[in-house]
């Protein structure tokens, strides 16, 4: 039983945690309503489609896990909604859910399962479940046979409606759960990503493109599939692109920038057979600190082990801000026990600051914080990339914290 009380779920106020479990009985509910019968034909586009969404997840497996540790911010940006409406407009709704849950439950096992607490990743599902429903009950409403492509103005009037309700209700109960979370948070901070929810109702479009393809040549459903991953590849870069050059908090390179630091620098070493390292660190139990003082105390203590990350690094290694209290750092001409001396240095000094924050109730002073922190050093077979270095890091990162934070923990360990 010990296993089930550290569960992240019970941690969440409680509040919010009656939000999620009140939206995961709605999604079961919606399931459990009487359905029509499943003809042979609804079986076999259900086979097409389910490979179809595998196969998209494990296209897009690499880039989503990067995409996972940089996109902190807002709902999440449901880019398999292709094949999820795919399936409301050419299943019946029981196997237009099973689809979503298919794909849900794949995402989790192969992408997100280290990173996102399972209880979130399965309210995600459940919105989009219900979401789901809620527009297979919409289509239903069009004239002619459902499930099956609209036909006529009515029709194509009511698929559009289908999806702009699938879309707005998966995103309202999405942010919604986010507000309760973070009662200072204004609505305008969540919902000025609108930008990028266009994507999302782009890919939707697509999915009647899937449906119809579907129903006409199934085979060039493969080109849909190399459409939406040059796409996902497409939205990692533009995440990247967006950001500035400098924290604006930390004054540190943010991570798009630190990324093309560090990217020009492995194909510096590819080249030459030179080494270097990449440390991913995390602060242990920051939430502590702004609960009890307060965000902008956070956003000072956030700057000062920024200062103490350049303090304890040479000129011409690079520091930068990975997001929230995540920092990495890129060292250049670093053998594996070098970058565990650096590691080990900074651990050290972080928990020697003294930081004197302005607190919720006047000046305050923080001490004693922790870090834990993960390595990968290049080379190591296996690590030929970028990206591979910073997710086996991230990896090593989360090992230092299971073996119970304030370590450092190296990918050769």
């Amino acid at each position: 039983m010990t296993w089930i009380k550290g569960w992240a779920v019970w941690a969440t106020p409680r509040h919010v945690l009656g939000y999620v479990l009140l939206v995961d009985v709605l999604a079961l509910a919606t399931v459990a309503l009487p359905h029509a019968p499943i003809a042979h034909s609804d079986w076999v586009r259900f086979a097409v489609l389910a490979g179809c969404s595998l196969a998209y997840v494990e296209l897009t497996r690499g880039v989503e896990q990067v995409r996972e540790v940089t996109a902190k911010a807002g709902p999440y940006m449901d880019t398999a909604s292709v094949w999820c409406f795919a399936a409301v407009v050419v299943l019946p709704a029981i196997l237009a859910s099973a689809i979503v849950t298919l794909i849900y439950v794949w995402a989790w096992i192969r992408v997100h399962r280290r990173r996102r607490p399972l209880y979130r990743w399965a309210f995600s599902g459940a919105t989009v479940i219900i979401a789901t429903q809620i527009a297979a009950a919409v289509l239903a409403l069009a004239p002619g046979p459902h499930p099956g492509m609209p036909t006529g103005t009515a029709g194509w009037a009511l698929a559009v409606a289908a999806a702009a309700a699938r879309w707005l209700v998966n995103y309202a109960l999405v942010v919604g759960a986010i507000l309760l979370s973070s009662p200072n948070l204004r609505a305008a901070d969540v919902l000025h990503t609108i930008d990028e929810r266009i994507l999302e109702i782009g890919a939707v479009g697509l999915g009647l493109v899937a449906a119809a393809t579907l129903s006409t040549n199934p085979l060039l459903l493969a080109g849909i599939v190399a459409g939406l991953v040059a796409m996902h590849r497409g939205i990692l870069l533009a995440q990247y692109r967006k950001a500035a050059r400098t924290d604006a908090t930390t004054t540190l390179p943010t991570v798009t920038w630190w990324r093309e630091i560090a990217g020009q620098a492995v194909a510096r070493a590819s080249g030459a057979g030179d080494k270097l390292g990449v440390l991913v660190l995390d602060l242990d139990h920051f939430k502590d600190v702004n609960d009890t003082h307060g965000h902008i105390a956070g956003d000072e203590v956030l700057r000062a082990v920024g200062l103490a990350l350049r303090a304890e690094i040479r000129d011409y290694d690079t520091a930068g801000r990975w997001g929230g209290e995540e920092f990495v750092v890129l060292l250049t001409d670093v053998t594996s026990a070098e970058l565990a001396v650096v590691a080990e240095r900074i651990r050290c000094r972080v928990h020697s600051l003294v930081i004197t924050v302005t607190g919720t109730d006047g000046p305050a002073t923080v001490r004693d914080l922790t870090i834990s922190i993960g390595g990968a050093a290049y080379p190591t077979p296996g690590l030929d990339t970028l990206d591979d270095l910073v997710l086996a890091a991230d990896k090593a990162l989360y090992q230092a914290k299971n073996d119970g934070r304030d370590r450092v923990h190296l990918t050769s360990d």
